[in-house]
């Protein structure tokens, strides 16, 4: 699916997550530390029960489940720009999120080193319960992030390295080659 390709928004975390030195972005969308991504997420919450209702609730914690992937597992090993962009717009029902952190693939390998791709990394990341904090029992988040955006019929496109995993309605988590290149993760969520 590709309807957010053209989106403004999409344009703009793209490009703060693909460029060579990360360019200034406005303070709303920028999340240098967990407390602020979680206060924006919480206002994010508040602002979308109006509008989506009791889904809300369901979409605040799986943007919340990827944001805060994105701090626990580049804690001192952020590229150069430490956080996250985090932005939305609600008329036209889109979430992104981006960091400048290792990527999944990075995550993945030190607790499975015979993982050594992109697009089988971000597989594992949604199949598999697997934590890249091992020996943490953890890795349940994005097992869940896939559950709801089916159940939902929403869209989630997540770009890691040289590949994309994408969920489009109820349909089954599809894993490919990416022309979009990131360092670490930008993800897009479609309500």
């Amino acid at each position: 699916m590709t309807n957010y390709l053209s989106n403004e928004l999409f344009q703009k975390v793209q490009k703060w997550a693909v460029s060579e030195e990360p360019i200034s972005v406005p303070d709303p969308w920028y999340c240098p530390t967990r407390d602020i991504f979680i206060a924006r997420l919480d206002s994010f919450l508040n602002q979308l029960k109006k509008e989506i209702g009791e889904d809300a609730y369901l979409l605040s914690a799986i943007v919340g489940e990827i944001g805060n992937n994105s701090f626990d597992h580049n804690l001192g090993s952020w590229k150069d720009a430490p956080g996250i962009f985090f932005a939305f717009e609600d008329k036209k029902k889109i979430v992104v999120l981006a960091d400048r952190g290792q990527g999944i693939l990075s995550t993945i390998s030190h607790v499975k080193p015979d993982v050594t791709t992109h697009q089988k990394a971000l597989e594992v990341a949604f199949t598999q319960i697997i934590s890249g904090r091992s020996p943490e029992k953890r890795g349940n988040g994005l097992k869940f992030v896939l559950t709801v955006v089916r159940e939902k019929k929403w869209t989630l496109t997540m770009y890691s390295g040289n590949a994309l995993a994408e969920i489009i309605s109820s349909a089954d988590l599809t894993v490919g080659h990416s022309q979009v290149v990131v360092s670490g993760c930008l993800t897009v969520i479609e309500y």
